[in-house]
């Protein structure tokens, strides 16, 4: 694959794929997963969502689980020259988070997307699929707030041991009503019914250790966390995170 024609985009939009029970084992499916992972895990958040989708079907692939597989590889093939550019300017820690609601259409889970720039770069980030089933788009957003706000309290304290941090991290989501639910309590009657882990944002919002903000859906970096987006989307969403050099 090393002089492959390039892809504009890691995943295709909109994929959706099937387990199979007759595994193809001809291709070494599992290894360019791992490798894949390894890479998204250090430097490449652009392609976290894609190898966590595909990683799902890591014993149950076929032939066309292999090709979208190695449609990463030719997105990489064209964006060779990406990776994370730091700068002076800005050394504040700032948050993106995002969720997809019920877009697995396999257990209908959400997927949770966050990260976090420091010094004008991604310092931080995590793609995954949500543990439970939720039954709105704000309930997803809601959870996918509480998972960014831990990432949010231990990056604080780390840069508390290192320098000053003294200030509420800024967390921006695009979800007005899951915003509302971490400000007030008055909301408990619709989200009782959501694991109590999730509810300790409310207290961290109370403590000034984060601050909510809304950042719409356009210009939120988090999205590229949570589905496969159109090239066009990719390139201005990456300008966001600093991932092209």
């Amino acid at each position: 694959m090393s002089d492959c024609k390039g892809a504009d985009t890691p995943i295709d939009t909109n994929l959706r794929l099937e387990k199979s029970e007759d595994v193809c084992k001809q291709y070494p499916y599992q290894q360019l997963i791992g490798s894949l992972m390894y890479l998204s895990v250090l430097t490449r958040p652009d392609i976290s969502y894609s190898v966590s989708y595909l990683s799902q079907f890591n014993n149950c692939f076929t032939s066309v689980h292999w090709k979208q597989a190695k449609r990463i590889l030719k997105y990489l093939q064209k964006t060779k020259s990406y990776g994370l550019m730091f700068t002076n300017d800005n050394c504040n820690l700032e948050g993106f988070v995002d969720a997809d609601w019920a877009s697995n259409a396999i257990d209908r889970k959400s997927y949770t997307g966050f990260c976090f720039k420091f010094s004008g770069a991604v310092i931080s980030y995590e793609c995954k699929k949500q543990q439970t089933v939720a039954l709105s788009s704000t309930e997803a957003e809601y959870m996918a707030i509480a998972e960014a706000c831990k990432e949010a309290i231990y990056l604080k304290n780390l840069l508390s041991e290192i320098a000053s941090c003294d200030y509420s991290i800024v967390l921006f989501n695009d979800n007005q009503g899951a915003q509302r639910l971490t400000e007030n309590p008055l909301f408990h009657k619709r989200t009782k019914h959501i694991d109590v882990r999730h509810h300790f944002v409310r207290e961290s919002v109370a403590n000034n250790l984060v601050k909510i903000v809304y950042l719409p859906t356009s210009e939120m970096p988090a999205d590229l966390l949570t589905k496969g987006l159109p090239s066009v989307q990719i390139i201005l969403i990456s300008g966001g995170v600093k991932i092209s050099l």
